[in-house]
């Protein structure tokens, strides 16, 4: 054995040997971490309850709500393009009704932004000339 080898080290390398971690809950998969290192102790109580009742802070919860309505203005977009592809007056009406949908998305974006406790968890608001111009692209029109 090697004499600098530490304690532990070898302890831990017996163990392995002994097979003591052969059935170890959750073998081969991440380890269920159920504390945030960085979360206030005073919300912790509140954060669990929503946690195992399925539910996220609220400011979670309006940016999930906020990337299915920007997915959704997408959609259904394109799906006006397609079905005003020969009808410029209805196109430029589908048009019209999604730069009002975005900017109201774009507020909500704003105010998301605001209560999320991090610049990492911003969102961009669209691009609405942007959107339009790709739903175009990607029609073929």
């Amino acid at each position: 054995m090697d004499k600098w080898e530490s304690i532990a080290g070898r302890k831990i390398r017996e163990a392995m040997e002994a097979g003591a971690f052969d059935n170890l809950p959750n073998k081969g998969k991440p380890i269920p971490i159920e504390t945030n290192p960085f979360e206030d102790p005073s919300m912790w109580m509140a954060h669990h309850l929503l946690r195992v009742n399925g539910f996220a802070p609220p400011w979670i919860e309006e940016g999930r709500d906020i990337e299915q309505t920007a997915d959704r203005l997408r959609t259904d977009l394109s799906e006006a393009r397609r079905r005003h592809a020969v009808d410029h007056r209805g196109w430029q009406r589908a048009v019209q009704e999604f730069r009002e949908r975005g900017a109201e998305l774009n507020r909500r974006i704003l105010t998301y932004n605001l209560k999320s406790p991090s610049g990492t968890f911003h969102r961009r608001p669209l691009d609405l000339e942007a959107e339009i111009r790709a739903a175009q692209d990607r029609e073929g029109f």
